[in-house]
């Protein structure tokens, strides 16, 4: 038997090498011709955190990796690959732990571990290959409020679901999936033509793609409706045995009517044949019901849930570091379950613990919100290097640039301050940081009476803030803290480049900058240790006009400047907002 060719996702790797113990873990990954893509990994985990997480569709567990010192466990690993059933090659992962920590890739054959090579993928690679499918539909189960109950309830679901009674329509598109209703099993489309083909001759209505922030990544996604068949096919044969049955029990019992929003993703090659659709959708439904079923459960486990009340909500995850699609079902009200189980996450998929993931604000968004004349985003990018030579330390993730007269609001001449405390909100929100919109003037201006710092008379005046204000609002509304940086006059604003390179370096979050009657954000800074020469990158919140990147850059709203650019006579106070630990 051929050895099947094995492409490793480049984050998968780099995960590994930064392991530092012994460790075992599961390997997930898609197949096609001859081909196994390894896309994720998870460290061996206890059956109670199968409830975290679920993989898309077609995304299979398919082998092991193991980190070890001087010896590994063979027989231990030929045991383990036994339980995969996608494939009868399994694909193991050696990580000895040294400096570079030098992976070794196996295929398991006939019950031996067989070394073969491996090429790296990345993203980028991986997604020119792939579409994914997004299922949504509508289901509910009723059952008595216990465990037995609830678990018979969802294998009936299941069993109904996998019977052949379900279809699947591509919205404002005249194509529906169905099991017998003609050969192919296709509605609305003659032959049997790959989802490519589909998808590049209409590129879906309902579908996207999404170009990823800071990344050439797209992303194809195709909408799919789930709905149920109300008539029977004509040659089903289906008898009845018998007249209903009606049985009359009066003990009182305590019910659930949930009723469940299906949404879940599969993972696909665009060679694949739309014939072949049908029986991945049925997976994914059915994948999803298995995680919702274990997260009610739980849920029934530590609460009594009363009538329909609290429901569920799905969300979906594509973080950068993992490089595919995680899907969780949470429940709202339980936010300090949701702070364990994102350490769990964490800890599982070997990703770091400082840096959020899995918060609600960092969902992925299908649609992309459409803000009429809305703050851009990370507008210093594609701004030209400096000359001088030395070390630049840039902001570090997304933030949005706020400025004068933004949302028909005229604050020309007094709100430059607010805008900058904005663009530094905006940052803790777009990094998950902090699970709340960017505050408004008013939020602003309350935060500071309420707190006694400003008088009742504060609230919709137009009166001026300052770095220490916006300390005040960041640590009493956003919960975070800041370093106060003074200096005496402009001209000393050339002597804080280590401290300034130091803050890029371990906080990566921008900088509220305010003196005499201004304020700006410094986005970054250009520090040369030999000559001592130091230039900064300024988001200037005075610009009044449109949301125009091209006036913005080529006017110098942001752009880097020299010392020279603060006033010699006046002092500035810089704020310098700390990240907050924990994930």
């Amino acid at each position: 038997m051929m050895k099947p060719q094995v492409k490793v996702l480049d984050t998968v790797i780099q995960r590994l090498k930064s392991l530092d113990n012994p460790c075992f873990g599961k390997l997930f990954g898609i197949f096609g011709k001859n081909t196994h893509i390894i896309l994720g990994l998870q460290l061996n985990n206890e059956p109670e955190d199968n409830d975290l997480y679920a993989l898309p569709a077609e995304i299979d567990f398919c082998g092991f990796f193991e980190a070890f010192g001087e010896t590994r466990n063979t027989q231990e690993v030929l045991k383990q690959c036994s339980s995969i059933e996608v494939t009868d090659n399994p694909i193991f992962l050696q990580v000895k732990l040294t400096i570079q920590n030098d992976i070794q890739c196996s295929v398991i054959c006939n019950n031996q571990i067989n070394n073969t090579s491996y090429s790296l993928v990345s993203i980028q690679e991986v997604y020119t290959q792939f579409v994914h499918l997004r299922l949504q539909g509508d289901l509910q189960i009723t059952s008595e409020q216990n465990k037995q109950s609830v678990s018979d309830s969802f294998a009936t679901l299941r069993k109904t679901i996998a019977s052949g009674v379900m279809a699947f329509i591509f919205p404002k598109r005249n194509i529906i999936l169905v099991t017998s209703d003609s050969e192919s099993g296709i509605v609305g489309l003659t032959g049997d033509a790959s989802f490519g083909e589909i998808c590049q001759d209409a590129n879906i209505e309902g579908g996207s793609k999404k170009k990823k922030q800071n990344q050439t990544l797209e992303l194809e996604i195709v909408d799919i409706n789930l709905i149920k068949k109300v008539t029977n096919d004509p040659l089903s044969g289906e008898i009845k045995g018998h007249s209903p049955v009606v049985v009359v029990n009066k003990k009182q019992l305590d019910f659930l009517a949930i009723p469940i929003r299906v949404d879940f993703l599969a993972t696909i090659n665009k060679d694949t044949q739309l014939s072949k659709i049908y029986d991945i959708l049925i997976e994914s439904a059915i994948k999803y019901l298995r995680l919702y079923e274990n997260v009610l459960q739980k849920y029934l486990e530590r609460y009594k849930i009363e009538s329909s009340a609290n429901i569920p909500e799905t969300l979906h995850f594509f973080p950068k570091d993992c490089g595919h699609f995680l899907t969780r079902i949470v429940f709202s009200n339980t936010d300090d379950v949701m702070k364990k189980e994102r350490e769990q996450l964490h800890k599982l998929l070997l990703l770091n613990m400082t840096t959020p993931v899995f918060r609600k604000t960092l969902q992925y968004q299908f649609v992309k919100a459409e803000r009429l004349n809305g703050p851009l985003r990370n507008v210093h990018e594609g701004i030209k290097p400096t000359n001088n030579d030395g070390k630049v330390c840039l902001v570090r993730g997304d933030y949005e640039y706020y400025h004068y007269c933004q949302n028909k609001m005229d604050d020309n001449g007094w709100g430059c301050a607010y805008r900058s405390l904005q663009t530094l909100a905006s940052w803790y929100t777009l990094q998950g940081y902090v699970d709340r919109e960017v505050p408004t003037f008013k939020e602003i201006q309350t935060c500071l009476v309420s707190i006694g710092d400003k008088p009742n008379t504060f609230i919709n005046s137009r009166q001026w803030i300052g770095s220490t204000e916006v300390n005040y609002v960041l640590n009493s509304l956003l919960g975070i803290t800041c370093k106060i940086l003074y200096v005496s006059s402009g001209e000393e604003m050339s002597t804080k480049g280590p401290e300034l390179v130091n803050h890029f370096e371990t906080q990566g979050s921008p900088i509220m900058i305010g003196g005499g009657v201004l304020a700006h954000t410094i986005l970054g800074v250009d520090y040369n240790q030999q000559t001592g020469n130091l230039k900064f990158l300024i988001l200037d919140p005075h610009y009044t006009g449109d949301e125009n990147l091209n006036v913005i850059q080529n006017k110098g709203w942001c752009g880097w400047k020299s010392v020279e650019f603060w006033d010699k006579t006046a002092y500035y106070n810089m704020c310098l907002p700390q990240v907050p630990k924990g994930i």
